[in-house]
């Protein structure tokens, strides 16, 4: 399997086993990449940025840089999200296999509203989060 799938699936395994967050969520409506076509509000999303081996040395050290985000109809929601998907993530051991998570932290802060093609609004708020594995 690849490191870019087992590193999503741990993500993915980290936010749904918030309860916080998926009652907010009304469930776990969390995506990789993109929610699905007129998927109702709120969800999350979560995509890989950036990253790659190090090639430092023999073993497969990686640095990944993650975006996850909230979206929801008002920035006050968005934040409660993005504040529930930073406790389940800063700082925390992700369970990635066949590799060793040893250092998941928030870098960047992002929010901003959504204005969508058919007039209607929505609420973005979320960060990067850098993830380092090694094999």
């Amino acid at each position: 399997m690849s490191v870019l799938n087992v590193t999503n699936a741990a993500i993915y395994s980290k936010l749904a086993a918030n309860s916080t967050l998926t009652t907010l969520l009304n469930g776990t409506a969390i995506y990789y990449q993109q929610a699905p076509d007129n998927q109702a509000l709120p969800f999350v999303v979560f995509s890989l940025q950036a990253g790659g081996p190090d090639n430092i040395n023999p073993s497969d050290l990686r640095n990944q840089l993650y975006f996850v985000r909230g979206y929801a109809a008002t920035p006050a929601l968005a934040g409660s999200i993005d504040a529930q998907c930073s406790t389940s993530l800063h700082g925390a051991t992700l369970t990635v296999s066949g590799y060793t998570n040893f250092w998941t932290v928030r870098e960047n802060d992002f929010a901003m509203p959504i204005n969508e093609p058919n007039g209607a609004r929505s609420n973005m708020a979320g960060a990067y989060y850098r993830i380092r594995l090694d094999s």
